[in-house]
């Protein structure tokens, strides 16, 4: 298996991102790292994948491919695709975006780069992706759907940007968590999760809700 990165948010001013994305290119040479951008949108203008291009730019990281789901979409890129040394899962809808990814069958070539060892970035409701449903934000916007499944690379679910959300809603995740039996890890804002062979590492104030909470 391969390395999951979850980011609440990834903005280079951040201390805890800093130390996120440190410990993503350790022992990289940036010079020559392929990152794999997957929007959560549609982005035709190229705006949140010039911004993200950016700083990864920061660290020196300059072959960076766009992979569109949506009308750009092309699958005879898709080995280009699974030969990036990171793919990331942009921040967003994290519902919209589960729906992108199911439409455009890539829940098996995410599974798949996963467990052959790649490493997977993603950030907010990219990071969503990762965990096991989407249901928190179907709990939020009332867009209730049976099948919420992500793509269920670990056994939990990412709530980001803990500090956001007001006490209604916390109370909420907290009585899902106790009828589901469902642990959460949520993150404030700069806050995340490294998960490298099942071993969970938190970097910031990660909550873990759980139903011994």
């Amino acid at each position: 298996m391969g390395k999951l990165f979850f980011y609440s948010d990834q903005v280079v001013e951040s201390p805890g991102n800093r130390r996120l994305d440190e410990k993503l290119l350790a022992g990289m040479n940036t010079d020559n790292v392929k990152v794999g951008y997957i929007p959560s949108t549609e982005d035709k203008e190229k705006t949140f994948f010039r911004s993200k291009a950016d700083y990864y730019q920061k660290y020196g990281i300059q072959d960076i491919l766009f992979f569109d789901l949506y009308s750009e979409f092309n699958p005879l890129i898709i080995e280009d695709l699974l030969n990036c040394d990171i793919i990331h899962l942009s921040a967003g809808n994290p519902i919209e975006f589960r729906k992108a990814i199911k439409h455009r069958n890539m829940e098996k070539v995410l599974i798949d780069y996963f467990n052959n060892g790649g490493t997977i970035v993603g950030v907010s409701g990219g990071a969503v992706q990762l965990g096991r449903t989407t249901t928190l934000f179907q709990m939020f916007t009332g867009d209730i759907d049976e099948n919420s499944e992500a793509l269920q690379l670990v056994d939990f679910e990412f709530l980001p940007h803990y500090n956001r959300w007001n006490e209604d809603y916390k109370r909420d995740v907290l009585d899902y968590v106790k009828t589901t039996g469902t642990t959460v890890y949520a993150g404030n804002d700069g806050d995340g999760i490294i998960v490298d062979n099942d071993k969970i590492e938190m970097i910031g104030d990660i909550v873990v809700i759980s139903e011994q909470v």
